[in-house]
C-alpha cells in the first residue's frame, strides 16, 4: 500500500478530509469548491447543467431541501440536448450561490446520543434534517432530500410522511444503528405505522424501521436557526390537516356487509360476506342448532356479520340485505309485531349505533348470491366445508341472554403484556437491548378495541380466536398449558428417555492418611482359570492408590472376609472406612460383626450408582484392560497372570498423585526387570551400607512425597470436578415428592422386551440421605432398604 503525502496528515487541528473542511467547529463545505461554483457561469449546454448537479449532489449533505432547490435544474434535463436555461433557473441558480455562501456549519454527534429528526414533503421531494442538541441548542448533523418518483406523487400526505422517514433511515443507516432517534413532527406517523388496515408498503416500512430506536414525537420549539430556515421552507401539513388524518386513518372509508338467512326442512343458516376496504373479503357461514323462521334466519345473519365487523374494527359501514322486512324494519318503515321480532330489532340497532356512520340497503337475491349460496350450504345436510370458508355453529338465538357466572379468572402477565404496555402506552423495558427487540417485535402487532392482533392471516391474539380458527381455541399461555397436561401422562412418563446429565454436583471421597479408607469390589464372571476360579475381589487404598486383589471360585462372605484379613488388615492395619457395593457378600451378618469388632466403618453405594465407589471401579478397568493384552488368546490363565498385572501397577506413576503406588506405601521406588537388563544407575552402583542409609533418607521423605501427593490428588479432583459440575442439570427434591425410578436392567420386563418401561413408580420421597441420594417408598411395597441416587430419579406429575 503507498500513502500518497498530499492526502495524509498526522496531529493536526483541522484539516480536508473527504472533499470536506474537518476541524474542532465541525465539518464545514470545502471553500474550493464554494469558489468553484461563485465562478461558474450560468449553463448554457447540457453539460455545464449536468456538471452544476454533479458538484450540487457532492454538497447535497450542507443543502437543506437540495432536491426542491435544484428541481428546475433536473427539469432542463430532461428536455434532452435543446435544454432551455430559463428564468426560474437562473433564480435557482443565484440562490443557491447565495445559500452556500453562508452554508451552515455540520455538527458531529458524540457516542450514543440522542439525536433528532425533522421531516418535509413538498409537491415534488421529501426532505429530512438530522440534528444534535448541545447546551440548549440543536446543530445539524446532516441534510438528506429525493425527489418523488410519478407513483410517489400520489400517495396519501400520511405515505409520504412516511416514504421522508424510511429514506432518511436507508441514507442515514450507520446514524440510525448508532443513536436513538426523535422525530418531530404533527403528523400521526407512529399511529398511521401501526393501523392493523394501512397498506402493504407501510407495513414493511414498519418492519424495516423496527430494527432501529425510533421515537415519535409532537414538534416542539426549534432552537437553532439553521432548523427554523428548513422548518420555514417546510410545506409540512398543518395540525388542523394531521387531525384530518387521523382522522381519515381511523374511519378508513366504509366496508360492506352482505348478509342472507335460510331456513328449510333440513335446518337453518346464515351467510355473511365482509368486504374491507381494500378489497379483501371475509367469507363465514352461520349453522344454527335450533328452529329459526326465514326472518329469524335474516335477522341472525345481520346481527353475526354487525359483531363481526365492530372486532375488525369499521366505522362506517354499508349493509346489503335482500331481505325486505328486515331492512325496512331497521329503517323504521315496517313494524314489528312479534315478540321475537322486537327483540332481534332491538339487538341489532344497539350494534348499529356502535359505527359512527352506515347505510342498510335492500337489494334483489339476484345481487347478493355469495351471501345467499353461503345461506344454503350452512341450512343443508353435508358436513364437508370447503378450506376459504369458515363455519360458525350458533347453540342459541342471539337473543337469549345466557346465564352470567362467577367465575374470575386472574390476569397473568404473558408475552403479549409488554407489546401492549408498548403500543398502547409507550411502556419500554429498562434494558436498551430488550426494548429494541421489543420494538421489532411490535410492529407485527396492532391493538384493537384492547386487543392484539397480529399483522397476518393468524388473526386475533388473546381470548377469543380469529375467523381463520373458529374450530379451535387459544389463549396466551397455551403452549405451556400443552405441555404441562402433557406431563401428566403417566404412560408418557413411564416411557420416557433416561435422563443422562447428572443431577447433583461431585462430591470428591479423600482419605486423610495411607491406608485409612479402601474401596472393595468385584471383577466377573470371566473365563474358568487353574482352580476354577471365575471372580476376583479387588480393594485400593484412597491415598495411596495401593491395590490388592485375588482370584475367587465362590462369591462368599466367608472368602471376602478372609481376603480382608489376609491382605488389608494384617497387612496395612485397621483402617478407618470400607466402601463397598451393596451385595451380600458385603452385607451379610459376618461382615458387619468383622467391622463392628475392629471398628471399621463400612459405607455402601447406592443401589446401580457404582460412581460412589468409583475409585475401585477405575481400577478394575485398568486390571481388566491389562489381563486382555497379556493374556491375548489364552484367557483362561488369567489367575496366573494377575500378580504380574498387579505388580505394573503399583510401579507406575498414576496420574492423580504423580508417584506410584510403590513409593507412597514404602517411600521407595520398586527394583523393576527394565533396570536389572540394562543394568540402571542404581543396580550398577548398589552397595549395601550405602542403600542402608539411602532407605533411611527415603522413609525421611517419605512424609513430604505423601504431601505433595495429597496436594495434586486434591488439584486433579477438583479439574474432574469442574468438567463434571459444567454438565450438571441439578434435580433435588423435598420430603412427600412424588417420583418415578428408573427400571434396573436386571428387574425389567423381559417379555416386553425393548417395549418396556423405562421408569417405575411412583415413589414417595420419606428421607434425605445427603450427597443427591433419597430414601423412597412405594405403596404397597415399602420402603426400600438403601437409598436412591437422585439420578435414577424424576419428577412424577399425577
Amino acid at each position: 500500500m503507498k500513502l500518497n503525502p498530499a492526502k495524509c496528515v498526522f496531529g493536526v487541528p483541522s484539516g480536508r478530509f473527504l472533499g470536506y473542511q474537518v476541524n474542532q467547529r465541525g465539518i464545514e463545505v470545502n471553500p474550493e469548491k464554494i469558489q468553484a461554483l461563485a465562478r461558474m457561469v450560468s449553463p448554457k449546454t447540457l453539460k455545464d447543467v449536468q456538471k452544476l448537479t454533479g458538484c450540487l449532489a457532492s454538497l447535497s449533505r450542507f443543502i437543506a431541501k437540495s432536491t426542491d432547490r435544484c428541481l428546475s435544474f433536473f427539469k432542463a434535463l430532461k428536455k434532452g440536448k435543446g435544454i432551455e436555461w430559463n428564468e426560474d433557473c437562473e433564480k435557482a441558480f443565484q440562490a443557491l450561490k447565495d445559500y452556500l455562501g453562508r452554508a451552515p456549519l455540520l455538527s458531529k454527534p458524540e457516542t450514543a446520543e440522542t439525536l433528532y429528526m425533522y421531516l418535509s414533503v413538498s409537491e415534488a421531494a421529501t426532505s429530512s434534517v438530522l440534528v444534535r442538541q448541545e447546551d440548549g441548542i440543536q446543530k445539524p448533523v446532516y441534510y438528506t432530500s429525493k425527489a418523488l418518483l410519478p407513483a410517489e406523487t400520489r400517495y396519501s400526505p400520511a405515505e409520504k410522511m412516511a416514504l421522508a422517514l424510511i429514506t432518511a433511515a436507508r441514507k442515514l443507516r450507520p446514524y440510525f444503528q448508532a443513536h436513538r432517534i426523535r422525530v418531530y413532527t404533527n403528523c400521526p406517523l407512529k399511529l398511521i405505522l401501526q393501523k392493523p388496515e394501512v397498506s402493504g408498503r407501510l407495513t414493511k416500512w414498519a418492519i424495516e424501521l423496527s430494527e432501529f430506536d425510533v421515537e415519535y414525537l409532537p414538534r416542539t420549539a426549534i432552537k437553532a436557526q439553521a432548523v427554523a430556515d428548513f422548518v420555514a421552507e417546510f410545506t409540512e401539513p398543518s395540525i388542523e390537516v394531521a387531525r384530518m388524518m387521523v382522522e381519515q386513518n381511523k374511519k378508513i372509508f366504509k366496508w360492506q356487509l352482505r348478509v342472507d338467512g335460510s331456513s328449510n326442512t333440513h335446518g337453518s343458516g346464515a351467510g355473511i360476506v365482509l368486504t374491507t376496504p381494500e378489497g379483501d373479503s371475509v367469507e363465514c357461514a352461520l349453522r344454527f342448532n335450533f328452529k329459526a323462521t326465514n326472518n329469524q334466519a335474516e335477522y341472525e345473519a345481520l346481527i353475526a356479520g354487525l359483531k363481526i365487523s365492530t372486532i375488525l374494527g369499521a366505522d362506517e359501514v354499508e349493509i346489503f340485505s335482500d331481505s325486505q322486512v328486515v331492512v325496512n324494519q331497521v329503517l323504521d318503515e315496517y313494524q314489528a309485531r312479534e315478540e321475537s321480532m322486537i327483540t332481534y330489532l332491538e339487538l341489532a340497532r344497539e350494534l348499529l349505533e356502535r359505527f359512527k356512520e352506515y347505510r342498510i340497503v335492500h337489494v334483489p337475491r339476484e345481487e347478493n348470491e355469495k351471501a345467499d349460496a353461503l345461506a344454503k350450504l350452512a341450512s343443508a345436510t353435508i358436513n364437508i366445508w370447503p378450506n376459504n370458508i369458515s363455519m360458525i355453529r350458533l347453540l342459541q338465538p342471539s337473543i337469549v341472554k345466557t346465564k352470567e357466572v362467577g367465575a374470575v379468572f386472574g390476569e397473568r402477565d404473558s408475552w403479549i403484556t409488554p407489546i401492549k404496555e408498548y403500543l398502547v402506552n409507550d411502556i419500554l423495558p429498562s434494558d436498551p437491548l430488550e426494548a429494541k427487540r421489543l420494538k421489532y417485535r411490535a410492529t407485527r402487532y396492532s391493538v384493537l378495541n384492547g386487543e392484539l392482533y397480529k399483522r397476518d392471516t393468524r388473526g386475533h391474539c388473546r381470548d377469543v380466536s380469529g375467523l381463520k380458527k373458529q374450530k379451535g381455541f387459544y389463549w396466551p399461555t397455551l403452549f405451556a398449558d400443552s405441555k404441562r397436561v402433557a406431563a401428566r401422562c403417566e404412560a408418557c412418563q413411564k416411557i420416557a428417555n433416561n435422563i443422562r446429565q447428572p443431577p447433583e454436583l461431585l462430591q470428591s471421597i479423600t482419605s486423610p492418611w495411607p491406608f485409612a479408607m479402601w474401596g472393595i469390589d468385584l471383577i466377573g464372571p470371566m473365563p474358568t482359570a487353574t482352580g476354577g476360579a471365575k471372580h476376583a475381589i479387588v480393594a485400593v487404598d484412597y491415598f495411596t492408590k495401593w491395590v490388592e486383589a485375588e482370584p475367587l471360585v465362590h462369591i462368599t462372605e466367608a472368602n471376602t472376609i478372609s481376603f480382608v484379613k489376609k491382605n488389608i488388615l494384617y497387612r496395612f492395619g485397621i483402617p478407618n472406612t470400607i466402601i463397598t457395593d451393596n451385595g451380600t457378600q458385603f452385607d451379610g451378618r459376618k461382615f458387619r460383626e468383622l467391622c463392628d469388632k475392629y471398628g471399621i466403618n463400612n459405607y455402601y453405594a447406592s443401589p446401580a450408582h457404582p460412581q460412589t465407589n468409583g475409585q475401585t471401579e477405575a481400577v478394575n478397568k485398568i486390571i481388566k484392560h491389562n489381563l486382555k493384552a497379556k493374556l491375548a488368546t489364552k484367557k483362561g490363565s488369567w489367575a496366573d497372570k494377575l500378580p504380574q498385572v498387579l505388580w505394573a501397577y503399583r510401579t507406575t506413576e498414576r496420574g492423580s498423585t504423580g508417584e506410584t503406588p510403590y513409593s507412597m506405601a514404602y517411600g521407595a521406588e520398586a527394583v523393576i526387570p527394565v533396570e536389572t537388563s540394562f543394568s540402571s544407575p542404581r543396580v550398577q552402583l548398589f552397595q549395601p551400607e550405602i542403600n542402608v542409609d539411602m532407605l533411611k533418607c527415603g522413609l525421611d521423605e517419605l512424609e513430604e512425597r505423601r504431601e505433595r501427593a495429597q496436594i495434586r490428588n486434591a488439584a486433579y479432583q477438583q479439574r474432574v470436578a469442574r468438567y463434571y459440575n459444567s454438565h450438571v442439570r441439578e434435580r433435588r427434591f423435598t420430603l412427600g415428592d412424588l417420583v418415578l425410578k428408573r427400571v434396573n436392567p436386571g428387574t425389567r420386563d423381559k417379555a416386553a422386551g425393548s417395549l418396556a418401561d423405562k421408569w417405575e413408580g411412583p415413589y414417595k420421597i420419606t428421607g434425605i440421605a445427603g450427597h443427591g441420594a433419597y430414601r423412597i417408598t412405594r405403596e404397597g411395597f415399602g420402603e426400600l432398604p438403601r437409598p436412591c441416587n437422585a439420578q435414577y430419579l424424576k419428577i412424577y406429575y399425577p
